[in-house]
């Protein structure tokens, strides 16, 4: 799997960086019932994570996806 540099990858999620910077909402971390997903940085460059530990929990229910304004989040 290649992936630009702006984005990072946690084996089956792709989280582009760069669109993270402009959201002010932060509804990844809000609507996953799993709490997959933890920003970071909300006050001056948000940065969308994943709680490692977490993870394994991922359904891959696409919530995440749906919510995030920036279309920052893929999910393979």
């Amino acid at each position: 799997m290649e992936v630009s540099n702006n984005c990072s990858t946690k084996t089956f999620h792709i989280i582009n960086e760069n669109k993270c910077l402009k959201c002010q909402t932060f509804e990844c971390e809000n609507v996953c019932f799993r709490g997959i997903y933890k920003v970071i940085n909300k006050d001056l460059a948000p940065k969308c994570v994943i709680a490692k530990e977490r993870e394994p929990f991922c359904v891959k229910c696409h919530l995440c996806t749906t919510a995030c304004k920036q279309k920052a989040i893929e999910i393979l």
